[in-house]
């Protein structure tokens, strides 16, 4: 195998480990979010804090993930990604894509943030029932 070859897979798995470490982050906030909302209710089981502050350390260590593999697959987005058919018309599209998921992972990053508040105050003033 040439080393051209090993780059192009390896370009390849960071891309697929990029699209997983996204996917896991938004289940990681999405689950720290209801988590959350159970932690604010007082009969809420105790099991229910270390289950949170699991998630919430997923969460973060998907995102570095997210990041750093987002960095390599922009850096060699032109020269494995990009598709000639398609043209420039696709530019556009990954650029609302990613408007969107930045929103998405912000929001994602602040839930984080509030479950690990909550993980070590036991209490959560934002979420009512």
């Amino acid at each position: 195998m040439s080393p051209d070859e090993i780059k192009g897979i390896l370009v390849m798995l960071n891309n697929y480990f990029h699209d997983l470490a996204t996917a896991v982050f938004a289940v990681s906030a999405l689950g720290a979010y209801f988590l959350q909302r159970t932690l604010a209710m007082k009969s809420a089981p105790e099991v229910v804090r270390p289950v949170a502050e699991g998630l919430r350390k997923v969460g973060i260590v998907a995102l570095v993930w997210t990041l750093a593999g987002g960095y390599l697959r922009g850096r060699f987005y032109h020269q494995y990604e990009y598709m000639e058919a398609a043209g420039r018309g696709q530019v556009p599209a990954l650029i609302a894509k990613h408007v969107l998921l930045v929103v998405l992972v912000t929001l994602g990053a602040i839930v984080l943030y509030k479950v690990r508040r909550t993980s070590y105050t036991g209490e959560c003033k934002e979420v009512h029932s």
